[in-house]
């Protein structure tokens, strides 16, 4: 599937200047409490909006087996967006660190099972997990076989139709697209 529409292309590149920008580190405490699932009420409710959408990227940045920094970036870029910024740099790292433990435990379909099982009655947030794993798996502008492999899977993991998958990639600015730049 070609993945490379312009969408998905300014897509990714917000989402490198957003993961890029410096964060504020308060404190280095702030991962301890996240490891121990000592989150504020906004931050914990961030985490659960954004989780699927997460760790559905996370999936696609480790798919080929080499984690780029762009890829990164882009990451922490679409979960800040995703989270309206409520959730701090040590939160975000220990989520990271989280979903590379699940995939070690659990393999490949379980994880992507479990994303998409999350996601099954959220299909406008699996349309957005959809798009942003995109700009991951384009983040070094080579779409390697793994992550086209496994963009073809949250396809049809996420019950996405070809028709619905293309206009997500061709998706072109409209006001109300979940994806548009903000120029």
């Amino acid at each position: 599937m070609k993945i490379e529409t312009q969408t998905i292309k300014r897509l990714r590149d917000a989402l490198l200047e957003t993961g890029r920008r410096p964060s504020i580190v308060l404190s280095p405490a702030y991962e301890d409490l996240a490891r121990q699932g000592l989150l504020s009420s906004s931050e914990a409710d961030a985490v659960s909006k954004v989780d699927p959408i997460a760790e559905t990227m996370f999936l696609m940045m480790a798919a080929d087996g080499v984690i780029t920094s762009e890829e990164v970036d882009i990451v922490w870029g679409a979960i800040r967006v995703l989270s309206d910024n409520a959730l701090r740099t040590g939160t975000i790292k220990v989520m990271l660190e989280l979903y590379g433990e699940q995939l070690k435990q659990d393999g490949w379909k379980k994880r992507l099972d479990a994303v998409a099982g999350l996601l099954a009655d959220r299909p406008r947030d699996a349309e957005v997990a959809f798009a942003m794993a995109a700009a991951v798996a384009l983040a070094d502008e080579d779409v390697s076989l793994e992550e086209n492999e496994l963009v073809n899977q949250l396809v049809e993991k996420f019950k996405i139709s070809d028709e619905r998958c293309l206009e997500i990639l061709d998706l072109v600015k409209q006001d109300d697209s979940p994806f548009r730049d903000e120029d």
